[in-house]
């Protein structure tokens, strides 16, 4: 009895080991495979992320070049909105004020003759200096110059309303006729239509005319301050305004 229960037990025991080395080998087996597995994933989303990386610089580099040029491609290339049409002034090739909206596209002071001014007795004491500004239906260009005699100033200034339409012209140049003060007057040969008035009296006088060509307002100022006798009326300064706007609706058309 006892010498046959004893190789039983060896035999468990044998068995029992061999089991427990399977059992080991198994676990560090699946340990490994873990391991591996577990770190290859990173591995390969670190290899994605780096393979994408390039390729999104690439294409945000071709975007920014890409914009970059749009911006400044028409301005080099002298496109639209970066060309301004304007006549050396003094030499009366202004341009025609034509199209929708002018901005820009007008050098006034080109198209204006001082000369005129001059000839009440004063010297020009400053270049003519232009500007415009932007309205809802038209554009408002400007040129100025003052003179100096002796005990004479004077201070011109010339002005164009040139609308989208002849229609917004002559609408704007009746109601300035319509809010004119007493006094007056129509003056021929001065664009389709022209009037003209006196403001003050004495050593302080304004004269304006105001005149229509199409889809443009022309309207010229004499500022004159005297205290000399002999200083130019009425009637002078008229016909002074006249020949400036005359020549300036001429010169537009060139």
């Amino acid at each position: 009895m006892d010498g046959s229960t004893a190789p039983q037990r060896r035999l468990g025991k044998t068995a029992w080991w061999t089991v427990a080395g399977v059992a080991a080998v198994v676990v560090v087996l699946a340990v490994l495979a873990v391991a591996t597995l577990g770190g290859g994933a990173p591995a390969g989303r670190n290899e994605a992320a780096n393979a994408s990386a390039p390729g999104s610089a690439a294409v945000t580099q071709a975007a920014t070049a890409t914009a970059t040029a749009g911006a400044s491609g028409p301005s080099a290339a002298g496109g639209s909105g970066s060309t301004v049409t304007t006549g050396p002034t003094g030499t009366g090739t202004a341009g025609t004020p034509g199209g929708g909206a002018p901005n820009g596209t007008l050098d006034l002071c080109a198209a204006v003759d001082f000369g005129p001014v001059a000839g009440l007795g004063a010297a020009a004491t400053q270049p003519a200096a232009g500007d415009h500004t932007d309205k809802s239906d038209y554009t408002s260009y400007t040129c100025d110059r003052p003179f100096t005699g002796d005990g004479l100033q004077i201070a011109a200034d010339v002005t164009a309303l040139v609308g989208v339409d002849a229609t917004g012209a002559s609408r704007r140049f009746a109601d300035a006729r319509a809010n004119a003060p007493a006094g007056a007057a129509g003056i021929a040969g001065v664009g389709s239509s022209a009037f003209g008035y006196q403001i003050g009296d004495g050593t302080v006088r304004t004269y304006q005319l105001w005149a229509l060509d199409g889809r443009t307002q022309l309207g010229v100022r004499l500022k004159v301050t005297s205290a000399a006798a002999g200083s130019p009326g009425t009637d002078r300064l008229r016909d002074t305004a006249a020949a400036v706007a005359r020549s300036a609706i001429a010169r537009l058309h060139t």
